[in-house]
C-alpha cells in the first residue's frame, strides 16, 4: 500500500499539502502558542536565539551581537509562525511559504525539545508519563519536518550533476 507524500511540488512551482485536518489543527495551535513566547524571556525559547559568545568575559560582545541580531531573529520567527497559522488549512503553498513552514516547525520542535530536555539517545516517556503527550507532538513535528525537507530536497540536482551548481 503506497502513501502519498504530505508535501509535493507541483508543476507551477507551488507545493501541494496533503495533511490530515487534525495534524493541520495541531500545527496551527502549537504555532499560535509558541508565537508569543518569541517575545518573552521563556527559557524554552533559548535555542531560538543561540548565543554567539559563550566564553566567560565576553558579555560585552554578546550584548553587541544581541543588539544586532535579535530583532531580525524575532521578525523571522514571527513571519514563519504567522505564515504557518494563516496557511495551515491551505491545499497549496508557495515555495516561500513552505520555507516558513519548515522554519516554524523546526522552531516548535526546538521549544518543545527544550521543555522536555530532549537529548540524543533519550528514551521516549513511558505510557502514562505526564510528558508523553508533549513528546508525541515533538515526534509528530519531526515527521512533518522530515516530509518538508524531502519535498524541498527532491528539487536538488542529482549528485555529480553540474546543473544548478554554483
Amino acid at each position: 500500500m503506497a502513501f502519498a507524500a504530505p508535501f509535493r511540488r507541483r508543476r507551477d512551482g507551488t507545493y501541494a499539502v496533503r495533511l490530515n485536518a487534525n495534524v493541520r489543527t495541531v500545527l496551527a495551535a502549537i504555532a499560535d502558542q509558541v508565537l508569543p513566547m518569541v517575545d518573552s524571556d521563556d527559557r524554552a525559547t533559548t535555542r531560538l536565539f543561540p548565543p554567539a559568545y559563550v566564553e566567560e568575559g565576553r558579555g560585552d560582545e554578546e550584548r553587541a551581537y544581541r543588539s544586532l541580531v535579535d530583532g531580525a531573529l524575532r521578525g523571522h520567527h514571527h513571519r514563519a509562525f504567522d505564515t504557518l497559522i494563516s496557511t495551515a488549512a491551505a491545499d497549496t503553498v508557495s515555495a516561500a511559504q513552505l520555507d516558513d513552514w519548515l522554519s516554524a516547525v523546526n522552531s516548535m520542535r526546538l521549544v518543545i525539545g527544550t521543555r522536555l530536555d530532549v537529548s540524543e539517545g533519550m528514551e521516549p516517556p513511558a505510557p502514562g508519563d505526564p510528558d508523553e503527550p508533549e513528546y508525541a507532538v515533538y515526534e509528530l513535528l519531526g515527521v512533518v519536518q522530515a516530509s518538508i525537507v524531502d519535498a524541498l530536497a527532491a528539487e536538488l540536482p542529482d549528485e555529480g550533476s553540474v546543473e544548478g551548481a554554483l
